[in-house]
């Protein structure tokens, strides 16, 4: 797959609003995130949002279960 068919599933399953920053995901992490948003899914969390800190090397997921809230941050080393 593409960087830029990856991008636009990083916008449609993630949230990620802004393209370049879709493509900097998808650039950065392959599947990954999107691997690990569905894990989550499949466990019964649901993703409300992501967003990027250090603009490029990280990429935190945020996901709800219940009442609890977390946070899992992907970061490129």
């Amino acid at each position: 797959m593409d960087v830029f068919e990856l991008a636009r599933r990083y916008h449609d399953e993630l949230g990620i609003k802004e393209p370049s920053m879709a493509t900097m995901a998808a650039e950065l992490f392959d599947d990954l995130g999107l691997k690990m948003a569905e894990f989550l899914r499949e466990e019964g969390y649901a993703v409300v949002g992501t967003k990027f800190i250090d603009y490029d090397k990280s990429l935190v997921i945020e996901v709800t279960r219940g009442e609890k809230r977390f946070e899992v941050t992907l970061r490129k080393g």
